[in-house]
C-alpha cells in the first residue's frame, strides 16, 4: 500500500468526517446554514490535537493494515508518522506551513516541497463544502454508543440515488460528543460487507502543542530532493 493511497484515504476520511461532524446533533430539520454554524463553533475552539489512526482495508480474505500518528496545530501545521505494511520504520510527513517535508528512513531521503499559500478557511468555504456534500449524501443518526469510555453519536451516510457514479456503499461514523471529532468509521459495500475500518486512539485536544514540534531536522547524510 503506497503512501499516496494511504494519504488519499486520510483525505477521504477527513472529508466524510466534516460532513458527519456537522450533522452530529439530535435536532431535526436543521438547514445547511445551521449545521455550518454548529461546525464552525466547535472548530473555532480547537487549536491543536493529536491522535493515532489505525486503518484496516479488507480485500477478499486479506486484511491490509496501516497506521498514522498525527499532530496538528492551527493554522496549517501537521506532522504525520506513517507505518506502512511490510516496513519496520515509519515515514515522516511534516508540513510547517511553508514546506512539506517527507522523510523515508529506509532510503534516507528527504522530499522538500514548497506549499502554496493557503488562506484561512472562511465560513463561505465551509458552507460550500457542506452544501455539496449534503446534496450527495443521506445522513442519519443511528443512536449513541460508547467507545473507550467516550460517548459518541453513531451516524450513517449513504449516497443519494441521484449520484449515478457512486457505488451503493455506506459509511458508519462514531463522533465523540465531547470533542466533536470522529473516533471510528467503517465503510461497507452494496452487499453490506465491511471494506475498510479506521479507529482513533489516544485523542488529545488543545494541549498547547508548541511550534517547535513542527520544525524539521534533516537527518545526517540524508539526500534532499526539492520540488516546486
Amino acid at each position: 500500500m503506497g503512501i499516496k493511497k494511504i494519504l488519499k484515504s486520510m483525505l477521504l476520511f477527513t472529508f466524510i468526517s466534516l460532513t458527519l461532524f456537522a450533522s452530529g446533533c439530535t435536532e431535526k430539520d436543521l438547514s445547511a446554514e445551521d449545521i455550518a454554524a454548529r461546525m464552525l463553533e466547535k472548530q473555532d475552539s480547537i487549536q491543536d490535537y493529536s491522535y493515532t489512526m489505525h486503518t484496516t482495508y479488507y480485500t477478499g480474505e486479506k486484511a491490509i493494515e496501516s497506521e498514522f500518528k498525527t499532530i496538528y496545530k492551527k493554522p496549517h501545521m501537521i506532522k504525520n508518522f506513517i507505518q506502512e505494511p511490510g516496513k519496520e520504520e515509519e515515514t515522516l510527513v511534516l508540513s510547517d506551513g511553508e514546506f512539506r517535508w517527507t522523510y523515508a528512513p529506509d532510503t534516507n531521503t528527504v522530499m522538500k516541497t514548497k506549499l502554496p499559500k493557503t488562506p484561512e478557511i472562511t465560513k463561505s468555504d465551509y458552507l460550500a463544502l457542506i452544501g455539496i456534500t449534503l446534496n450527495d449524501s443521506n445522513v442519519s443518526l443511528l443512536g449513541v454508543e460508547e467507545i473507550d469510555n467516550r460517548e459518541t453519536y453513531l451516524l450513517k451516510a449513504s449516497p443519494k440515488e441521484t449520484v449515478e457514479s457512486a457505488a451503493q456503499y455506506y459509511t458508519k461514523v462514531w463522533i465523540d460528543k465531547e470533542t466533536w471529532m470522529p473516533l471510528k468509521y467503517e465503510m461497507y459495500d452494496s452487499s453490506g460487507n465491511l471494506t475498510a475500518k479506521t479507529e482513533i486512539y489516544d485523542l488529545k485536544v488543545n494541549t498547547g502543542i508548541p511550534d517547535s514540534e513542527f520544525v524539521f531536522n534533516i537527518p545526517d547524510g540524508a539526500e534532499i530532493k526539492t520540488v516546486g
